[in-house]
C-alpha cells in the first residue's frame, strides 16, 4: 500500500504545470525549466501553476531576485512580487509593469461606453476604461484581476492589431487563434529596463 501511494506522489511531482493547474501547488516545491534554465520555488510556483503556468505568464527568465526592496521573478509575460506584508491569499501579486511602462492613459466617463456594447463590457471606475468582446471574455477566464489587474486603456491599433493595455498586461485580438486573445511578453520588455542599482542580481 505505501509502494502505491508513494508511486502516485512520485508521478504527480513529475507532472508539469506548464500549460495550467495540473498538480495540487502544495504538491511541488519547485519546478526548472529546461528552456531557459531557471527555477520557479514555493509561493511563486503556486501561483504560476494556478493562474496557467506557461500559457499565461510564459517561461521564466530569471531566478528570484531583489528590485526595489521586493522578491520578484520575471517571466516572459509578467513579473511576480512577494509582498509579506498582505494577507497570505495576496502574498503573490503579478507586478504592474504595463503602470511601470507608462502605458495609463486619460480615463473616460461610463457614459462614453457605448450603449449597444454594454450588455457585454464592463466599466471598470478604478481606472476609468473599459472591457468587452474577445477582451473581457479572455480576462474573466484567466484571472481577472488578480492576474491581469486592471484596464488603463480603450482598446487602439498597435502594429495593424487591436491592442488594450492593462496594469500587468498588453493583450492583443488575435482572431486566427484560439482563444482570440494574445499577450505581449511584457515581462521580457520590463526586464531590459531594470539598471543595476535597483536590484541585487538575478
Amino acid at each position: 500500500m505505501i509502494s502505491k501511494w508513494l508511486a502516485l506522489a512520485v508521478g504527480l511531482l513529475l507532472v508539469s504545470c506548464s500549460s495550467g493547474p495540473t498538480v495540487s501547488p502544495k504538491m511541488t516545491k519547485s519546478q526548472l525549466f529546461d528552456k531557459t534554465s531557471h527555477t520557479v520555488r514555493g509561493e511563486f510556483l503556486n501561483f504560476f501553476c494556478h493562474f496557467g503556468g506557461v500559457d499565461s505568464l510564459g517561461y521564466p527568465l530569471t531566478d528570484e531576485f531583489v528590485v526595489d526592496g521586493w522578491r520578484v521573478q520575471y517571466f516572459e509575460k509578467g513579473r511576480l512580487e512577494y509582498h509579506p506584508e498582505n494577507e497570505m491569499a495576496y502574498r503573490v501579486t503579478v507586478g504592474w509593469l504595463g503602470d511601470l511602462l507608462h502605458r495609463r492613459r486619460p480615463p473616460i466617463p461610463n457614459s462614453s461606453v457605448p450603449a449597444a456594447g454594454k450588455a457585454n463590457s464592463r466599466y471598470f471606475s478604478g481606472t476609468g476604461h473599459s472591457l468587452s468582446g474577445d477582451f473581457l471574455r479572455y480576462f474573466l477566464d484567466h484571472g481577472g484581476n488578480v492576474r491581469f489587474g486592471l484596464p488603463i486603456s480603450e482598446p487602439f491599433l498597435w502594429e495593424g492589431r487591436l491592442t488594450q493595455d492593462f496594469q500587468s498586461a498588453r493583450f492583443f485580438w488575435t482572431p486566427e487563434h484560439d482563444p482570440p486573445v494574445t499577450l505581449e511578453n511584457i515581462g521580457a520588455i520590463h526586464l531590459k529596463t531594470i539598471t543595476p542599482e535597483q536590484n541585487t542580481g538575478p
